[in-house]
């Protein structure tokens, strides 16, 4: 990924993740390659002891195309794409949709 597409990603995810987390919930994001992949960590229910990671989304970036596309995970933690028809945009667009969440399946 160039660099002022990761210069963009830490500006934009940085201060998401640090607005989402919370006491027991911490949002980060890993970056691989073309992907940006946002997960969230909290205690588990039955034991509070144990911390839970969960897949919440992944970006994705085609530098053939300069565009990002947004993908969520399912039940079984696969990757799925956005099924909204607006899963292809500029990061900043994609970040918002996924804090919007019309579709109620990043957030529950």
């Amino acid at each position: 990924m160039p660099d002022k597409e990761v210069a963009m990603v830490q500006e934009l995810l940085n201060e998401f993740c640090r607005a989402r987390s919370g006491v027991a919930v911490t949002l980060a994001y890993q970056i691989r390659g073309n992907r940006v992949s946002l997960v969230e960590t909290r205690p588990l229910f039955i034991d509070p002891t144990i911390q839970n990671t969960v897949n919440v989304a992944q970006f994705e970036f085609n530098p053939d195309l300069q565009i990002w596309t947004l993908y969520w995970y399912d039940r079984k933690n696969r990757r799925q794409p956005y099924p909204t028809g607006r899963n292809r945009d500029t990061l900043e667009k994609l970040v918002a949709e996924v804090a919007f969440d019309p579709t109620g399946i990043f957030w529950e």
